[in-house]
């Protein structure tokens, strides 16, 4: 750009200030292009996160309807090498969707702790609801639900709560919502879906 400049103003002419000026335009143009694909390209790299070594993590996701308050929730447990351990599914009534969110961490909670399976975290890509969580406050429309998650954490040592972005939540979201649809096989976790065995051949670690 630097040289481009330099070749205007020794051409001289009256129109030399405007000739830099849409020099000027179009590099600012070509930068804001660069910033938007790059934070683009950072936004579709986002994915599964395995959990560390020994660990497991249970990633938990809702299909949610507020016309006539139905939904499911889905809990996907998968290994550091991002096979699934188990999986649950289940259809729930709910006044807001981030009830349906708080329902489906605290079965995830529970089940881990009925099965003790150990090392567990849990995933949501719910921020709002996974900051009341971690800070031990509360909203109010879910007030009950989330004492009752924070009493499992408590109770349950080994546990952790993690936030993901939707993209690094695929799977669960998949699952909630072929649950919701009536599409789900009571055997998706050992026979999935194409999408869902789509989806785990691009996150599984080998």
């Amino acid at each position: 750009m630097v040289e481009c400049i330099r070749k205007i103003r020794a051409g001289g002419g009256d129109d030399q200030e405007k000739r830099i000026e849409i020099v000027y335009g179009k590099l600012a143009e070509k930068q804001q292009t660069q910033k938007i694909e790059a934070n683009r390209s950072r936004t579709n790299s986002v994915t599964w996160r395995p959990a560390p070594e020994n660990w497991l993590k249970a990633n938990v996701d809702v299909a949610f309807r507020k016309d006539n308050g139905t939904g499911a929730i889905a809990v996907v447990i998968r290994n550091s090498k991002g096979r699934i351990v188990l999986g649950f599914s289940g259809k729930i009534q709910a006044k807001t969707s981030i009830v349906t969110e708080a329902q489906a961490i605290r079965q995830a909670l529970i089940i881990v702790n009925n099965l003790q399976m150990g090392k567990t975290l849990i995933e949501s890509d719910n921020l709002k609801l996974i900051q009341a969580i971690k800070s031990k406050t509360t909203i109010g429309e879910a007030l009950a639900i989330i004492q009752d998650i924070q009493i499992l954490m408590e109770n349950l040592p080994e546990k952790g709560m993690t936030w993901t972005r939707r993209r690094g939540n695929r799977l669960a979201h998949a699952v909630a919502k072929a649950a919701e649809l009536e599409t789900l096989r009571l055997t998706w976790s050992t026979q999935p879906l194409a999408e869902i065995r789509s989806i785990l051949r691009s996150e599984i670690q080998t």
